[in-house]
Order: structure tokens, then sequence, then C-alpha cells
């Protein structure tokens, strides 16, 4: 059994670095000593207004991940960031305010033109999915819950009849082997802990995609903050 297990490095929530030579402290255990967000763009000079597309690889995994001079773009990114009450897209805290058992987990934005929430295998292959954990992001949430999303984007009457969906396609190769759905908030019951979701459905994968659909869209498309973490990604050989 492979999975993706949080508990490595990550820059500082409050303030994204964007300057050559910048470290990373972590303490015995290998886990962040300050609340923090990691982006490759602290590994090269970053000028404002450019954009950049990586990759995070985590043995045997590859995320999908972007970033600019303001820091964490799209795709998938690690954090420890442990705010759960500070709305707006420069919080990228879980609502748990922390991961399924440690500090470190992954936060995604799946709402970007060129770099899909993706993830696929260091050595091409196919593996079976097993499962995940997931849960919202703070900003997500509290633009569910509160109708705030730190500038005024969202609607404030989020109700009986409002959901927003996870759903995670699994493809071998080019082929889509199926999708799982997963609802992160239906009406006003809005996920604040992390939910296990089975991913066997998928059967045998070269890569995962993760897309978020929501009630709440305008002429712009999807309101609702289209972020989401992750934790604990497991697949078997």
């Amino acid at each position: 059994m492979l999975a993706v297990l949080m508990g490595l490095v990550a820059v500082s929530c409050q303030k994204e670095e964007t300057d050559d030579n910048v470290y990373h402290v972590l303490d015995a255990n290998g886990r962040l000593t300050q609340k923090e967000t990691y982006h490759l763009g602290v590994d090269i000079s970053t000028p404002a207004g450019y954009y950049y597309a990586d990759y995070i690889e985590m043995q045997p995994f590859v995320l999908a991940h972007s970033f600019g001079a303001w820091g964490f773009g799209e795709g998938f990114t690690y954090t420890n960031c442990s705010n759960d009450s500070t709305p707006g897209y420069t919080n990228l805290s879980a609502i748990t305010a922390g991961g399924v058992e440690g500090d470190t987990y992954f936060i995604a934005n799946t709402g970007g033109f060129d770099t899909p929430a993706e993830i696929s295998f260091q050595d091409g292959q196919a593996y079976n999915a097993v499962e995940c954990y997931v849960t919202n992001s703070t900003y997500a949430y509290l633009a569910m819950k509160n109708g705030d999303d730190g500038f005024g984007g969202v609607k404030t009457d989020w109700g009986a009849k409002d959901w927003f969906k996870l759903t995670i396609t699994g493809y071998n190769a080019e082929s889509e082997t199926g999708t799982v759905e997963f609802l992160l908030a239906s009406g006003t019951d809005i996920v604040s802990t992390w939910k296990k979701v089975d991913l066997t459905g998928l059967g045998r994968v070269s890569r995962l995609v993760f897309t978020l659909s929501s009630t709440d869209n305008g002429d712009w498309g999807m309101n609702t903050p289209s972020y989401f973490c992750l934790d604990r990604l497991k697949v078997s050989e």
C-alpha cells in the first residue's frame, strides 16, 4: 500500500517569500517549525505578473502545482496552516486547522484555467485507487457558512437547497475509469471534519483529476471558492 501522508516542508501563510535561497526549517520529526504554506516560487526568482506551472513530487505521486509572485496559484500545494477563522483566499488552511493525524496536509485550487488539480505517478504506471480523506478549506467553509469570502463575491443566504461537490475522476492513460462524488456541503450541513472517501470504484488509474461544483454560480462561473483539502491518499500496486 502506498500513501501520501503529510508531514513535510512548506512559506509563511502571512507572507509568502519569492526570493532565492529561502530555507524551510524542520524539526526532528520532519515537521514544519512554523505555520507555512509551500509553493515552488520560493526556489526561483518570480517577477510580478509572471505565472509558472510545475509539479510537486512525493514518491510515488506527482501533484500538479503552479505559482506566481503572489504565492500558490492552482493545482495542489501543501500546508500546515491552522487558521480556521479568517475569510479570504490568502488563508490556505483547512477548517479542521490540521491534517487527519499530523500537522501537514494538501490544499487544492481546482478553479484554474492552466493547471488542473491532478495527481499522477512518477513511474507513469497505473495503480489501484483505494481511499483518501477530504475536508473544506477555511476559505470555502466561511464563504458558505457565513456568506463571507473576504470580498463579497458569494451568496449570503446559503440554504437547504444548496450544495458544494467534489468530483474525483480516474483515468488509465486517456481512458476514463469512473468518477466518485463527495458532498462537501449538503444544504446547511457543511463538512468541518476530515471525511474518508472510498476510491476503489475508480479501479486502476494512472492519474486522478479533482474538480468542484456548486449551486452558487455567476456570470464568470462558480462563486463558491474552488478550494478543498486532501490528506492520506492511498493506492495499491
